[in-house]
């Protein structure tokens, strides 16, 4: 099938790569400032497992092909992507337009950006009407297929769906995105077909209701601490409920990200400008914001009220494992307070040290290292805000060497408490059961 995605951020480039993998004929066009010769070398926007060698591939079997004349992607399409962040209405309207105004051929359009509900209605409705002033007659509609992608595992949730929400009114596109999507629906049908209202809203309530449940086992695991219970133990027993399950049941320092928080933040705007109120979803965005500095305020304790001088080593700015964005990221917000006090910090990151760069605009009083232990060197404390799998297991004895003082301040539980204590330090989690 001929396929063309508008949008070379990391939903489109993932879509454009996955599809042209099983057969398709994909041409990707760029709606921003990403330029088409730096993802042809292989230079892409957004850094994610597996996605350069992906799209590389599939050039070199010319399968996939960039281009910057969206004229040439509308010709090309038989199915028409929109993948542009959500930020970006504007380009996405342009498209809309074009195709309003240039189409010749029956097609599909699927919308998967994170837009206001009634966005695809709004598109179909425009289209038709442009094709009625022209006075063409063909089959032109919009899908809703919203992305839930997530960085770091990108290609896989693409490839491999919990499920593929499709929203439209028109059978006929439902049967062709049916067969466009069959090579990653195949152990189970994974397709959920509704309205396109329904699919948009979709993504936002899956996006609330995550929120919700890691604010709330935040809390939980704050208010452990108060009664000297170690919420790992809770955890279990939660988790063991078959109704509530493991999933985003891990306490920590607060979510982040260029899009969940945003998708949130999005639904409680869109609600209010209807006149509607989204109190439990504000405050759940407000907790998250508080939690992102929990280990900043339990350090701020530990060190009597007073960071002047006190120096701070840093694992991880990434907002998760495995991706190199800062953006919206809890340690952008930690490192800032300890640096409002008068710390020092040293930091390191396997992959996110050039962005945080670009974040903190070179600051003196946050110094970025080559290796994780180079960020130990001096320190009176360590904090973990990314639980990256080469923290898990530290040379021990390498650290307390380095250490002025041997304290850490964990934000995603990744050391046993009796075990880290046996080796010498002072060790305080999210919920862990010591209270400061």
């Amino acid at each position: 099938m001929k396929v063309s995605v508008y949008g070379c951020e990391l939903t489109g480039l993932v879509t454009a790569g996955a599809l042209a993998q099983v057969g398709n004929q994909v041409m990707a066009l760029p709606v921003g400032f990403v330029k088409v010769a730096d993802l042809e070398a292989g230079v892409l926007p957004r850094e994610e497992p597996g996605l350069a060698n992906l799209l590389a591939q599939q050039q070199l079997e010319q399968r996939l092909s960039f281009e910057t004349d969206w004229e040439k992607g509308l010709a090309h399409a038989e199915v028409l992507i929109i993948a542009t962040p959500s930020w970006r209405m504007d380009r996405a309207e342009a498209i809309i337009d074009l195709i309003g105004k240039k189409v010749r051929k029956n097609l599909v359009v699927v919308n998967q950006s994170t837009f206001p509900v009634g966005t695809a209605d709004r598109f179909e409705a425009k289209l038709k009407l442009a094709l009625a002033e022209r006075g063409e007659i063909f089959n032109v509609s919009v899908v809703a297929m919203p992305d839930f992608l997530s960085e770091g595992s990108a290609i896989d949730n693409f490839t491999r769906p919990d499920r593929i929400v499709l929203g439209s009114a028109s059978e006929s596109s439902i049967r062709l995105m049916r067969d466009l999507l069959r090579p990653f629906n195949r152990v189970t049908d994974q397709i959920k077909v509704m309205t396109t209202r329904a699919a948009e809203y979709t993504k936002y309530a899956v996006n609330a209701l995550l929120a919700t449940r890691i604010s709330l086992v935040n809390e939980l695991a704050n208010n452990a601490e108060h009664f000297n219970i170690d919420f790992e133990e809770v955890r279990q027993g939660l988790g063991a409920d078959h109704r509530i399950g493991f999933n985003y049941l891990y306490p920590g320092c607060g979510f982040g990200g260029p899009s969940f928080a945003a998708d949130v933040r999005s639904l409680v705007g869109n609600l209010q400008t209807m006149g509607y109120d989204a109190d439990l979803l504000k405050t759940v965005l407000s907790n998250n914001e508080t939690q992102k500095e929990v280990l900043f305020r339990k350090a701020w304790r530990f060190f009597d009220n007073d960071l002047r001088g006190i120096k701070i080593g840093v694992w991880g700015l990434s907002f998760k494992p495995n991706t190199a964005t800062v953006e919206n990221a809890p340690s952008v917000k930690a490192i800032e307070a300890f640096c409002a006090q008068g710390a020092q910090v040293k930091a390191y990151d396997p992959k996110a040290m050039h962005d945080f760069s670009l974040h903190w605009h070179g600051a003196e009083s946050v110094e970025l290292v080559d290796n994780m232990y180079d960020a130990l060197d001096g320190v009176d404390a360590l904090v973990i805000m990314t639980e990256w799998k080469i923290f898990w297991s530290p040379d021990y004895a390498r650290m307390k060497q380095l250490m002025r003082r041997p304290i850490i301040f964990d934000g995603r539980n990744i050391f046993d408490p009796q075990t880290i204590s046996a080796q010498g330090f002072r060790y305080f989690g999210v919920g862990r059961g010591e209270e400061i």
